[in-house]
């Protein structure tokens, strides 16, 4: 990796040839570059450019909202975050918040009738014999699914939102920003998440950010405040990896409005992550 570039002249001159070539360049906010005039409609081939050019800039892309930036961390917040992330378990900050109910056997017969069918709810009462809870009905329900692709594509049917890039928002403006670094995991000392709005959230985030990239080459495409999204180079495998990564972004993102097992599915299916979390 090249030294990083502080010079706006460079920046334009790392960026040409690119979809970014052109576009004004400006000084940010805690050693940052922001890249103006990006058209919302082409923010993955913008961010594709940025992220091409950043063994010369030495800087990780973010897109976030215009004037999000407020925060400018200092040589020794960086690396107190930087080794925080790697050692911290983001999972003892972000911890999914459900009331694990007990489920009698008239919910049991809804859920499934909601989500299976009627035809599923003979074998649901015989092999979990409510009363049960909530968890329980959520596992057995993804088990009993990635069983049966037939079941699981019937099941899935209405969630395909959930994969791919659809359930990404797009604002009507954006700015690219150029991180003083090419750490992403580092990204939550300048841009702002709602969900990290907590005791210890962005060293948490910032552990997060680190294990999806070691895990997934998860890579931070996106933060509008209340939401990130991300692409990912590697899925999970049905089964546990996908239920684990599935119930660390409901965590992380605690406004999704899906089922655990919906977002498991489609994790296995689609490259894009969108996380969630407002007031």
């Amino acid at each position: 990796m090249a030294p990083r570039i502080d010079d706006i002249g460079d920046i334009a001159t790392a960026l040409r040839g690119t979809a970014l070539q052109g576009h004004p360049v400006e000084e940010g906010p805690g050693h940052t570059f922001v890249v103006e005039e990006v058209d919302p409609g082409r923010l993955l081939d913008a961010w594709q450019s940025a992220h091409t050019a950043m063994p010369i800039t030495g800087r990780w892309p973010v897109f976030t909202l215009p004037g999000v930036l407020g925060h400018e961390p200092d040589a020794d917040e960086l690396a107190d975050l930087d080794q925080v992330a790697r050692t911290l378990d983001p999972w003892s900050v972000y911890r999914r918040y459900r009331r694990d109910d007990v489920q009698d056997q008239g919910d049991v017969e809804r859920y499934v009738q909601t989500f299976l069918g009627d035809d599923m709810v003979t074998r649901t009462i015989e092999e979990l014999t409510p009363p049960t809870t909530s968890a329980a009905l959520q596992r057995w329900t993804y088990d009993t699914l990635i069983a049966d692709g037939q079941l699981a594509s019937r099941a899935f049917s209405g969630s395909e939102y959930l994969v791919g890039t659809a359930r990404w928002h797009t604002p009507p403006q954006v700015q690219l920003v150029l991180l003083p670094t090419t750490s992403q995991w580092l990204a939550p000392a300048w841009v702002p998440y709602f969900g990290a709005d907590r005791d210890n959230g962005i060293p948490a985030l910032a552990a997060a950010i680190w294990q999806w990239e070691q895990r997934w080459g998860a890579a931070l495409i996106a933060a509008w405040g209340t939401m990130l999204q991300f692409t990912a180079q590697r899925r999970p495998q049905p089964g546990p990896q996908a239920w684990e990564l599935a119930g660390e972004q409901l965590a992380v993102g605690g406004s999704l409005q899906c089922e655990q097992w919906q977002l498991a599915i489609a994790l296995t299916r689609g490259d894009a992550w969108f996380l969630h979390d407002r007031p």
